[in-house]
């Protein structure tokens, strides 16, 4: 029965329409629809009762403004046969049948007349019956007494109309009857609760006095689904509110001990007598029953706001003596509501007004509550009606119906009115909906008090009708921004808006002041009736208006928990149903199916409220090979969406507790429906989207619920034997493996002037964080060769997956792909490697893998590269083995809840190209065939070679082309382990300089093909054809601290014939590791440079032999003794050369001496030889010594004194690392100090490209070079004496008999005048103006120095002269005219002071003058 869930359901008498066998359906629902055209009927249209007349309690005359409200239904249930006697609208009052003639033609109408009198028993409440006989035809005799022939011609409005007024008279005399037996009443009880009944099922009609129904009717308890794990319960239904009191939840679950059976499994009710006989029969029996006991009614709160929860034990029968009297205090005011009813269902709004405002007065009086509040109901239905009939309750007159539902006040109060009523105002009072709010308000307090002052429970019906009715009000107020006329008529109505789908598009006011909560709470109310309580029908409707009303305000997840508990309601009926249909023939599965629709579409709207809708979750394809094949489309176009739709992940939101739930309801459902494609896209979403969070025998019976499913699907039709439904991607990553060493591909660029030129002008900095990152070197496969990827396999299930066929998918270039087999333990991950061979060369794109599950079909998983999460960059890549990024035309939205929902991107798919833009698959880059080498044989002994340290050795490598393809090109390329060490940057420049000359600037492997520097290589033009043979010789050089190395050799074929000029080059390499072992067998070491001082002989020198030979020897041998020999020989020519050299008259600035110790660590002896280059004359002088083992030389080398210009000095030190990162020293030292450190280091450098020194072994014949620069350390004393002065000065004497003895010594005789010359000479790059001081002293042979020479030397001018500016490497010469007055040994100290810079310059040495 429906509920009454409208503010004026209580005026709504209540008439069945039944079909009169045989008719069709299409006929029946159209005769209906015409008899609902006249569910209102006016009572001065009705007519009167002639024999009672004007008399008759329930006379249409004496209102004939009223109206009398049908409600015509098609079905009847007695679930509320309990509540009738105390609301008397939930009664069937009329039986309405209708016949239609055209299936009678060759039968006696009689016959089906007599057919629907049979059927009158069924409804023993009905008090009035007409049988309707629609169309008939000329030859049908009218002669069937009650029978009524509804004619198709003429007007049928006026005919139809005039057969209900009748009807209406006729129920109107019945209620005179049944006033008068309730008024007989001496008890009148409170509506007992509803009863079950272990063994009636819902679909049961059961007989006129309770007999129970057949066996074959019981109902059938469902068996759980495959989603459904053991153990598993439903919470009930009825749960306490979370605002309860603690002592109502006490209460709440000691009555629900009564109620722990599941509501799938309870019982249909036991139909009552009909309640024209009721009444009567309570009367003559109330009185025997008084005296029951009520020992098992439960315990009641008092203070509890809520209708408690009824308790299962209290019947009818069941009383006390004291609530027998209290029942006879009670009774009169009960039966006033009995009439103000009646009157109400009868149009007499002022009678019905009038009663309930005594009934009100009676109940409150007895504290009755549940019909006080009642009676407050029905008083609030009859003064809506009388507004809405726009009277009073003193007068009434016919509504002026306005065209403008809102019309203001001043057009209501200029309507026309009757001349009686001037004084009286007929517009609506603005009060009525507050008034309306705060009587349901009060009624629905009084509902909840009735636990206080009676024993018999709140029927929860009653109170959640209540709630409904005061939700539907506001929620229609709400959506009409306020009262008005218009919203009365649709409360009148019964209805939310004029066309129930305009409610989507009504939206209050911003400025409304009702917010939707109000309306939402009085719709959770309903929460507070235990509804496992009540019949599984009424729980359904419930539920269903509680959607409406909260998904109407917005509150769509509290909509959809009502919808997901409607759905469970409906469960066992759908179970029953299908059992009952089992048997059926196709024609009823079909209707079944059809029926089963609007059920399936409730589950989707549930499913898209909590995130698990169809554009946000897995299905592995299912739902769109439904749709395909309701389409018709042929499996090849399905299994393209099919993959497609795999690819759809969206990010998974909502309660995942909450959403499997709801799956499993989804999956029952469409199990007891049965609609297997339903059951198949549940299963799965269930099982691929949320197996995370369902345990391990949940995840197996789901997956092989799977087979189950389409094997039945197939047995039945409804789903295709070559759909496959598994759509989980256990493929989680593809990437191409490099080949082995030998056969690895390798990408190098062709250089051009335009990318030469590109690379001069690149990116300054050693590291540019904005710059485009360097991508990983990529992958290259080679045409007709074998080629491997690594797959990785995720297995998420707790379940091992069986792979009984694994191969590649590919698109672009024909690829034989190889097939292998594999199993991927639970919550595990396989790595696997397929191979292939690519047959073309191009662009291979991988799109994933093609893998056959055992038990399922053979599928295509897509793997989306561009999802990794090591790909975070926004721009594509493109070429082969790179990460492309999908460009996806989305617009993103950033919304909460469930607007995140609604708006979640949705990315359109039609085919594998729209798949190929959205999804970004793995590339890969075939070549053309490239030739193979192999090296056959190589000059070294176990791959290891021994040198001394400059050695330079050779290794020579065959190689073989075991290829197809021409080899036409070869470079080597070499690493040492010395090449690979850091280098610390707070080192100083110089010791980097060094450690980087080292490393990098001495090779250790080189090649004919390497370039003048030593460090880069350049490739060679050769010819090996396949099968030839061909030499490589490499030069291997002996460095101090080297282990090993690598030979590196790269080749390839670069002149193919091809239409297009060549982007890169493509080349294999070839690896030789050699193992080096580098001994030293000389070491210099303790350098110094010296002054050569020329005032000794040069015979001095030989008495210097200590110096040159062995320091800490042992006796030498006779042999040893002729080596000592030789080097004295030696050391001798080297003395003269020096004398030489200097040239005895010249100046001593020329050369200076350096020496050195030479140290032989090895058991052999070597020769040495030293090349001192003169860059004036670019001659070599050369000087050859050999040491003995263990012994040490000291070797001394004439060594031109150099002078630097200051612009090389200030050059910065160089670096060997063109990407070496600049590091600030962390203490600035002073410009000074910078200045000398660089001019130390670039006189060093300078010291050392001039000496040179090779070793040769005599005995072995092996040679190298010897380095000298790591132990040459200048300190600041020898770069003074090695370094030319800036300001240098050149003395000579000019005279008569002058002569020059050695460097600056003369002799002249006395009584001459002689001039001395003194030239200044400016090496400095700017000109100086110099002051030039001279100091004549006489020498005794004493030591004594006398520094008055005016009696002794006559000198013109002064002894301080200006000397004219001196230009940059310029001179200036001042003379001195001198006369020696005496005899003796003259010294000259001179030196000469910078005008600007107040700086002095002295010489080292001074003029000496012998006079005689």
């Amino acid at each position: 029965m429906d509920l009454a869930d409208n503010l004026t359901s209580s005026a709504r008498v209540r008439v069945l329409l039944v079909p009169v066998s045989p008719i069709k359906k299409s006929t029946f629902w159209k005769h209906v629809e015409l008899v609902k055209q006249f569910s209102v009927v006016r009572l001065g249209d009705v007519t009167p009762d002639l024999q009672k007349g004007a008399s008759a309690k329930f006379s249409s005359q004496v209102f004939q403004e009223g109206q009398m409200h049908f409600q015509f239904l098609t079905s009847y249930r007695r679930d509320h046969a309990h509540l009738e006697d105390f609301q008397p609208h939930r009664r069937i009052f009329g039986v309405i049948g209708i016949m239609d003639c055209q299936e009678w033609k060759d039968k006696n109408l009689s016959d089906g007349y007599k057919h629907f009198v049979n059927t009158l028993s069924k409804y023993p409440t009905a008090i009035a019956t007409r049988c309707f006989a629609f169309d008939p035809t000329e030859n049908q005799p009218d002669d069937t007494k009650g029978l009524i022939m509804i004619p198709n011609v003429g007007n049928l409005s006026f005919y139809m109309s005039t057969m209900i007024c009748d009807f209406a008279s006729e129920i109107l005399s019945q209620f005179d009857n049944i006033a008068a037996r309730i008024e007989q009443l001496p008890l009148l009880e409170s509506p007992a609760q509803y009863m079950h009944h272990h063994h009636v099922g819902y679909f049961e009609q059961g007989g006129n006095n309770g007999t129970p129904p057949h066996p074959s009717h019981a109902m059938i308890s469902p068996q759980p689904s495959a989603s459904t794990p053991p153990g598993f319960k439903r919470p009930p239904m009825g749960s306490p509110s979370p605002s309860s009191s603690p002592s109502q939840q006490h209460q709440m679950q000691q009555q629900h001990m009564h109620h722990q059976q599941h509501r799938i499994s309870q019982p249909a009710p036991m139909p009552s007598q009909s309640t024209s006989t009721s009444f009567l029969k309570r009367a003559s029996t109330i009185t025997s029953n008084t005296m029951s006991s009520l020992s098992t009614s439960p315990p009641v709160t008092k203070t509890s706001p809520l209708p408690p929860i009824p308790s299962p034990s209290l019947s009818r029968t069941n009383s006390v003596p004291a609530e027998g009297s209290k029942t006879k205090r009670r009774t009169p005011g009960r039966i006033k509501k009995l009439f103000a009813d009646f009157y109400l269902l009868a149009g007499r709004l002022p009678d019905a007004v009038n009663c309930y405002q005594a009934a009100i007065d009676m109940t409150k009086s007895t504290s009755d509550f549940l019909w006080l509040a009642s009676a407050m109901e029905g008083l609030a239905c009859a003064n809506l009606l009388l507004e809405y009939l726009q009277g009073d309750v003193g007068h009434i007159v016919s509504r002026k119906m306005e065209k403008e539902a809102s019309a203001d006040a001043s057009s209501a109060a200029a309507a026309p009115m009757s001349p009686t009523m001037e004084d009286i105002s007929l517009k609506p009072a603005p009060s009525t909906f507050t008034e309306l709010l705060d009587q349901y308000t009060a009624l629905i307090h009084y509902y909840g008090k009735v636990h206080t002052t009676s024993a018999m429970p709140l029927p929860g019906l009653i109170y959640a009708e209540a709630c409904i009715k005061l939700a539907r009000l506001l929620l229609t107020t709400w959506l009409h921004n306020g009262w008005n006329d218009h919203v009365l008529t649709l409360v009148v109505q019964g209805k939310l808006a004029e066309d129930e789908k305009d409610i989507a598009s009504l939206k209050p006011a911003a400025n409304y002041p009702m917010p939707r909560f109000e309306i939402a709470e009085w719709v959770m109310r309903i929460w507070s009736v235990p509804l496992n309580t009540l019949p599984l029908l009424d729980q359904i409707n419930l539920t269903t208006q509680m959607s409406t009303v909260l998904s109407t305000i917005g509150y769509q997840r509290k909509a959809a928990w009502c919808m997901h508990e409607s759905i469970h309601c409906m469960l066992p009926l759908l179970i029953q149903s299908r059992a009952t249909l089992s048997n059926a023939k196709d024609a009823a599965n079909a209707g079944n199916k059809q029926s089963g629709h609007g059920i399936l579409q409730v589950l989707k709207r549930i499913c898209d409220v909590y995130g698990i809708g169809e554009k946000h979750v897995q299905d592995g394809g299912a739902l769109d090979a439904m749709d395909a094949q309701a389409r018709g489309q042929d499996h090849a176009s399905a299994t393209a969406s099919q993959s497609s739709l795999q690819e759809m992940e969206q990010q998974r939101m909502g309660w995942a507790l909450l959403q499997i739930d709801v799956l499993r309801q989804c999956i029952a459902i469409s199990e007891a429906l049965p609609d297997y494609g339903s059951m198949l896209y549940y299963t799965t979403v269930l099982l691929k989207n949320l197996y995370q969070y369902i345990p391990k025998d949940e995840q197996i019976r789901l997956a092989s619920s799977i087979q189950r499913i389409v094997a039945m699907g197939k047995r039945s039709g409804h789903v295709e034997s070559n759909v496959n439904y598994w759509g989980v991607n256990i493929v989680s990553h593809i990437e191409a493996v490099q080949a082995i060493a030998r056969k690895a591909v390798y990408e190098l660029p062709m250089l051009d002037p335009a990318s030469v030129t590109a690379r001069a002008n690149g990116d300054p900095f050693i590291y540019n964080p904005f710059a485009q990152k360097k991508a990983k070197d990529r992958v290259l496969l080679v045409k007709n060769e074998l080629c491997d990827f690594k797959v990785v396999l995720t297995n998420p299930f707790g379940f091992d997956l069986e792979l009984q066929h694994i191969t590649l998918s590919t698109s672009g270039i024909p690829f034989a792909p190889a097939a292998t087999s594999a199993t991927i333990p639970a919550h595990g991950t396989v790595s696997l490697r397929l191979t292939g061979t690519p047959q073309e060369s191009g662009q291979l794109t991988i799109r994933g893998c093609v893998i056959r599950i055992v038990g399922f079909a053979e599928q295509e998983f897509i793997f989306d590269c561009s999802r990794q999460k090591h790909d975070s960059s926004d721009m594509p890549r493109t070429g082969g083995g790179g990460k492309r990024a999908p460009q996806h035309d989305v617009i993103k939205h950033k919304y909460t809840g469930l607007q995140a929902i609604q708006h979640a991107n949705k990315k359109q798919v039609s085919g594998d190209d729209d798949l190929a833009k959205r999804v970004g698959f793995y590339d890969v880059q075939v070549i053309d065939d490239q030739p193979l080498l192999k090296m056959t044989s190589t000059s070294l002994l176990h791959g290891a070679v021994m040198l001394y340290e400059g050695e330079m050795t050779q290794i020579k490598m065959a190689v073989e082309n075991i290829g197809n393809i021409l080899v036409d090109f070869v470079t080597l390329s070499f690493t040492d382990s010395t090449s690979s060490e850091p280098i610390n940057p707070e080192l100083p420049m110089e010791q980097q300089y060094e450690m980087e000359l080292m490393r990098k600037g001495t090779p250790v492997f080189s090649w004919e093909g390497t370039d003048q520097v030593g460090v880069a290589s350049v490739g060679k033009k050769v010819m090996l054809p396949p099968g030839e043979k061909m030499d490589i010789i490499v030069h291997v050089y002996g460095k101090r601290g080297c282990s090993g190395g690598t030979i590196q050799i790269d080749y390839g074929y670069l002149d193919r014939q091809s239409d297009k000029p060549a982007q890169s080059l493509y080349t294999r390499q070839l690896y030789l590791p050699v193992l080096v072992t580098v001994y030293q067998n000389l070491e210099p070491l303790n350098w110094e440079i010296l002054y050569l001082r020329p005032h000794g002989r040069a015979s001095a020198a030989l008495h210097k032999d200590a110096a040159l030979t062995a320091i800490d020897t042992p006796p030498p041998s006779q042999q040893q003794q002729k080596d000592l020999a030789t080097t004295r020989s030696e050391d001798s020519d080297l003395v003269h050369l020096t004398q030489t050299l200097l040239g005895l008259g010249s100046d001593k600035q020329d050369y200076c001496l350096v020496t050195l110790d030479i140290r032989n660590t090895w058991t052999l002896a070597f020769d040495v030889s030293f090349k001192v280059d003169d860059p004036d004359t670019n001659e070599c002088k050369t000087m050859t010594l050999s040491i003995q083992p263990g012994w040490t030389k000291r070797v001394m080398l004439p060594v031109k004194r150099m002078f630097l210009s200051q612009e090389m000095c200030q050059q910065p030190i160089p670096s060997l690392e063109p990407n070496k990162q600049f590091v600030v020293s962390q203490s600035m030292g002073h410009p000074e100090q910078e200045r000398s450190r660089l001019q130390m280091f670039w006189y060093r450098e300078t010291l050392l490209e001039r000496l040179h020194a090779q070793w040769s072994c005599p005995s072995t014949g092996r040679h190298g070079l010897l380095h000298l620069r790591p132990s040459l350390r200048l300190s600041t004393a020898q770069l003074a004496i090695l370094k030319k002065e800036d300001i240098a000065f050149i003395v000579a004497m000019q005279g008569e008999n002058v002569t020059s003895k050695t460097h600056r010594h003369f002799q002249c005789p006395s009584q001459t005048f002689v001039s001395m010359q003194v030239t200044i000479q400016n090496r400095q790059g700017r000109p100086v103006k110099m002051i030039l001081r001279v100091q004549p002293v006489q020498s005794y042979n004493n030591g004594a120095k006398e520094y008055d020479l005016s009696s002794k030397l006559l000198m013109q001018g002064l002894n301080q002269i200006t000397l004219p500016e001196i230009p940059a490497d310029g001179k200036v010469t001042h003379v001195l005219p001198l006369c020696f007055l005496s005899r003796g040994r003259y010294e000259f100290l001179y030196h000469v002071e910078d005008v600007h810079t107040r700086e002095t310059y002295y010489d080292h040495d001074w003029a000496m003058v012998d006079c005689h």
